[in-house]
């Protein structure tokens, strides 16, 4: 790498609190741990660090189907019952879990990808 070479990192300390459930192999508080311990080796004074904006609905569908974005924004966990086909056409599940804030989730994710800061 050469010194004139910036280097970027998206952090947003929500993403931490999202829980999969016990058997699930994501763990993101390990996010938040990694986090920490780029503060704490002072590697942050070597890069630019940046919150991801939440990417709006319409950023969103510009990627996925509105229909999707729409499915996202409605699920949760107490209501996924009422969602059972739209459970199977997009392949949520034991995989891809449907967990508390889900939306905002994949916002923060997204928002970090499009890369408006």
């Amino acid at each position: 790498m050469r010194s004139k070479d910036k280097i970027s990192y998206f952090y947003d300390g929500d993403v931490g609190s999202v829980y999969f459930g016990p058997n699930h192999p994501m763990k993101p508080h390990r996010l938040c741990m990694t986090h920490h311990l780029v503060l704490a080796y002072d590697l942050h004074k070597k890069m630019e660090i940046y919150r991801p904006h939440k990417a709006y609905p319409v950023e969103l569908a510009q990627f996925h189907s509105a229909d999707y974005v729409e499915f996202l924004h409605r699920i949760s966990p107490d209501t996924q019952h009422l969602f059972s086909n739209e459970l199977a056409r997009y392949n949520l599940g034991e995989d891809c879990p449907v967990f508390e804030n889900l939306f905002e989730f994949c916002q923060i994710y997204a928002g970090g990808t499009i890369g408006k800061f």
